[in-house]
């Protein structure tokens, strides 16, 4: 069974398709960006849309970018984990 595999590659031939309308090779280039953060996101079991929100807020609020690492897809669970375990060790401090 090959239902898996066909799926995939339709999305990539219909990506191909839209692609051709990015407007210019820098908005390709975004375009792959924001295709490969939400790909990334799908192999990690990452919720897209939840992702994107608490990332840029945390990037508006001043994330360092010696730390950009931290926050992809693939790091992600991590990093909320490692933030809940101190968060929980400081309320059982008090």
């Amino acid at each position: 069974d090959n239902g898996e595999s066909e799926r995939r590659l339709r999305d990539v031939a219909m990506g191909r398709r839209n692609y051709l309308f990015a407007g210019s090779d820098t908005g390709a280039e975004r375009a792959a960006i924001v295709y490969s953060i939400l790909g990334g996101c799908a192999l990690n079991g990452v919720e897209p849309w939840a992702y994107l929100n608490d990332v840029v807020q945390r990037i508006v609020d001043g994330w360092p970018m010696s730390r950009l690492a931290e926050l992809l897809p693939a790091n992600y669970a991590a990093t909320l984990e490692a933030e809940s375990r101190s968060t929980s060790g400081a309320a059982t401090a008090r």
